[in-house]
């Protein structure tokens, strides 16, 4: 390693004062001869000071006069083991050096994690057995995010790695393990805050077995949680030298417990006894535990009631301003295009920037489509799209290919110079949050109104639906898996309820269509009194005409009532109940039970009535093939 050093990165303190070297580490600041970290959109944090206080000018003025030159971005290594100096400064070199590999961090991040060396007394960045440094574990994200990368550019210089030693490390780099996630994606597993031996390989275990079954970033890291948290509870039953056949059902309890106490939401706490549903269930099924005990398992019960989520598709008012041209202009390339993407098509954020340079597909009527991946269902799927969305992306495909020949990506990250990484979906969701307060968005009363880029897909299927586009339809445009999870995205306003309730025929039991007025406050009541009273007052052949304040004086007598209302919806209901009428007519004349006859027949000549008034309104409106 310290034949493998050059002079500068020998050195105790690294001065990061090149401009290649620093723009291979970190972003840089935009000001000319500035080698700081580029904190802000544009500047770093000394040439943000300035610029605030000459009163926010345009910042083509503070490039172009930016004060006094800054000190370039510098790293101390002063009082670390010389060996672990040599160790960090050949890290750092390697990941400056090698493009393809290179990962940029913020030097603050590696700063911070050289004092948490230095609080640890370390000596090395990695132990010889693989295991974690010890207390690293309690560090900030960060650093940890740090300190793996570095440890893997050391194990890549000192020799190729493999999965089965890897395996025997308390960290895993996923891609080592085999993991294929999308491009960029790289990260870490943990395993040192799992206490109990014997628990900590059941995980690995576990683990390797959801990579090679295809399991997505995400999920990997909520099963990991989940079982760093099953450990705790383990760990608080039974203390650290517990034993698989100590786990129990009130291992489980305890664990639902501590999922309580932290104040996860239903969905966190549901998703959480899922994964270790999952991990309980391959132990046992794989034979990688035979002590486990059978009874130690979630049952369907334990899952936590969900309440139905509220509808979150944004008001029309906000969806004015979001989709106003002037205020789009004010969003730069490529989250301009983007946002349109987002809002035409309901793509998730992080498909949208996903979307490959050639992601334009024709049919055979020279139609567009958008081909994207669904990395949610880990899937490709095509959806229309408009002409004029087709050559805005055109266009941006052709301004990115004639600065990156080789781009892959419609929207590539800053850092990316050839094109071969898109933007990353938290950056992006940055810039679009920034958007969001430089054009004032606010709700109708004028207040401040934030969104995320996820309530435009709510938005984009509760519009298709208000515009009476079947849900099989929604389902498949927002490539869905079930018609339940479309529900929860899609919801009818209560304008378009409204508009089918006055399209439907309304009859009484005389036979009589019911027809308010359109427009008329006659119409406006009885829409109130109607949606009101589905709530309360739905029979199974109709609605109660009654306001809601009002007793019913007719009980139990709907058919015989003046103010039930029935549509033709109800017609299999009415004609059912109709032979059952009848049938008890004839059994009442033959028992001689002349009163009950009485009061049925006033009920027969009723649904007789209003089955005459629907079979006839039937006939006119389809033509008495569909009447009958």
């Amino acid at each position: 390693m310290r034949l493998a050093l050059s002079p500068r990165f020998a050195a105790e303190v690294i001065e990061l004062d090149d401009q290649e070297l620093a723009k291979a580490l970190f972003p840089v600041c935009s000001v000319t001869g500035c080698l700081r970290f580029r904190s802000r959109e544009y500047i770093c944090e000394t040439h943000h000071y300035r610029w605030r206080a000459r009163g926010q000018p345009a910042i083509k003025d503070l490039l172009e006069d930016p004060g006094p030159a800054t000190k370039p971005e510098r790293i101390d290594l002063s009082g670390l083991p010389r060996n672990l100096q040599i160790e960090l400064g050949l890290a750092i070199q390697l990941l400056a050096a090698d493009p393809p590999e290179r990962r940029r961090f913020p030097p603050q991040d590696i700063r911070d994690l050289i004092k948490t060396l230095r609080r640890l007394n370390s000596t090395s960045l990695t132990m010889d057995d693989g295991r974690e440094v010890t207390g690293l574990a309690e560090a900030s994200s960060s650093a940890r995010r740090v300190h793996t990368a570095l440890c893997s550019a050391l194990e890549r210089f000192m020799g190729p790695s493999d999965a089965s030693t890897e395996f025997d490390r308390d960290v895993w780099r996923l891609e080592v393990m085999g993991f294929t996630g999308r491009t960029g994606q790289r990260g870490a597993l943990r395993f040192s805050p799992i206490p109990q031996p014997w628990l900590r390989l059941l995980a690995k275990r576990f683990m390797r077995w959801r990579i090679a079954t295809g399991t997505g970033y995400h999920q990997l890291n909520r099963d990991m949680t989940a079982i760093q948290r099953l450990a705790d509870a383990f760990t608080e039953q039974t203390g650290v030298h517990g034993t698989a056949q100590d786990v129990s059902r009130e291992t489980i309890e305890i664990y639902m417990s501590m999922l309580h106490r932290l104040g996860l939401s239903s969905a966190s706490r549901s998703y959480s006894l899922s994964s270790i549903a999952m991990f309980l269930r391959a132990a046992r099924e794989n034979g990688w535990e035979p002590g486990l005990p059978s009874t130690a398992g979630i049952h369907l019960g334990d899952h936590p009631r969900r309440p139905a989520a509220l509808p979150r598709a944004l008001p029309e008012y906000v969806m004015a301003q979001i989709e106003d041209p002037q205020k789009l202009d004010r969003l730069q390339q490529p989250h301009r295009l983007m946002m349109q993407i987002l809002i035409r098509t309901g793509l998730r954020l992080a498909d949208t920037y996903r979307l490959e340079i050639d992601c334009l597909v024709n049919d055979q009527q020279n139609a567009p489509y958008l081909r994207y991946v669904n990395h949610k269902m880990s899937r490709e799927a095509i959806m229309p799209i408009d002409e004029k969305l087709a050559a805005a992306i055109k266009h941006q495909a052709y301004s990115v290919r004639a600065a990156m020949p080789d781009a892959r990506y419609l929207a590539p990250a800053p850092t990316s110079h050839a094109g071969d990484r898109p933007w990353d979906s938290g950056s992006a969701a940055a810039r679009i949050a920034t958007w969001q307060a430089n054009i004032g968005l606010s709700d109708e009363q004028g207040h401040p109104f934030r969104f995320t880029a996820h309530q435009l897909r709510h938005t984009y299927a509760t519009r298709l639906i208000n515009a009476d586009v079947p849900q099989e339809v929604v389902r498949r445009l927002l490539d869905h898996e079930s018609h339940e999870m479309t529900a929860r995205y899609a919801r009818l306003k209560d304008e378009t309820i409204r508009r089918h309730w006055e399209e439907a025929t309304k009859i009484n039991i005389r036979g009589e269509t019911i027809s308010p007025e359109q427009g008329s406050g006659l119409n406006d009541a009885a829409w109130m009194k109607e949606n009101l009273g589905r709530v309360t007052m739905a029979l199974p052949n109709g609605y109660c005409g009654l306001p809601l304040q009002q007793s019913c004086p007719h009980a139990n007598a709907c058919l015989t009532c003046p103010v039930f209302v029935t549509t033709p919806d109800f017609l299999t209901e009415h004609l059912t109940q109709l032979r059952s009428t009848k049938r008890l007519i004839a059994e009442a004349e033959t028992a001689g039970q002349t009163r009950m006859v009485e009061m049925n027949l006033k009920v027969a000549s009723s649904l007789e009535n209003i089955i005459n008034a629907i079979q006839t309104t039937a006939t006119s409106h389809e033509g008495p093939a569909d009447a009958n």
